[in-house]
């Protein structure tokens, strides 16, 4: 009796990987973050401190006073030795004058100060390093991109999400490359950027198919094997 078993194998096989060509091109995620242009409008005043910021202060020849302090949710400096300075909404210049000040009522005569301030910002997802910053303040989406190392191969450039106090921006970062204005958004102390993956039909996918269809192949061709020894 024949069976015609390797042509079956073989359009078997070829329905399977059209099938997983199908899911994996149907598995594209439609969910989209909230979009809001208002982001592209928020150009921050560098030279106003906020609470999550980063003050690095140096006093000359103080190493007890020197390091790097936070600006906690009420707006304040917590520095040992100094006590509670007030931050938030003064200018680096007039921190540094009201640090002189609280240094001279301690009893520091004509202390040498200096003041940097950063801005904390997290980057997840498909970056190279992925991690929390401390970076000047100004500095914008394409650049903290490049600290971060810079894309993965399977980074959704399109769909990155700036998430800042509650709300989610989307902004078009592939297009940033190419040098459109996307890329010059300036981030805040606790923003969060989100590189997602890329969804959908990928070379990463197209591997996996080609893995599937290959078992395919091989477990057919096994039964036909089997099938023509039981029946000679």
């Amino acid at each position: 009796m024949h069976i015609a078993f390797p042509e079956f194998a073989r359009r078997a096989a070829l329905v399977f990987a059209l099938a997983c060509v199908s899911v994996a091109a149907g598995a594209q995620d439609t969910s989209t973050a909230m979009r809001d242009s208002g982001i592209r409008d928020s150009v921050r005043n560098v030279g106003v401190l906020r609470s999550g910021d980063v003050v690095r202060i140096v006093v000359f020849r103080e190493k007890d006073l020197t390091g790097e302090f936070l600006i906690d949710s009420r707006g304040d400096l917590q520095i040992p030795g100094l006590g509670v300075i007030r931050a938030a909404g003064l200018g680096p210049q007039q921190l540094r004058e009201s640090l002189r000040a609280s240094l001279q009522a301690h009893g520091f005569t004509d202390p040498e100060i200096s003041v940097q301030p950063l801005v904390r910002v997290s980057v997840l997802g498909e970056v190279r390093a992925p991690a929390l910053y401390p970076v000047d303040p100004g500095i914008s989406l394409i650049q903290l991109l490049t600290i971060a190392g810079g894309p993965t191969p399977n980074a959704n450039l399109s769909k990155t999400r700036v998430v800042r106090e509650g709300r989610v921006f989307e902004v078009d970062l592939q297009s940033a490359l190419a040098g459109s204005a996307s890329g010059r958004v300036v981030l805040y102390s606790n923003d969060v950027v989100v590189v997602p993956r890329k969804t959908g039909f990928t070379r990463e996918n197209l591997s996996f198919v080609l893995g599937l269809t290959t078992t395919a192949i091989a477990l057919a061709t096994f039964v036909v094997t089997v099938q023509r020894n039981r029946n000679p």
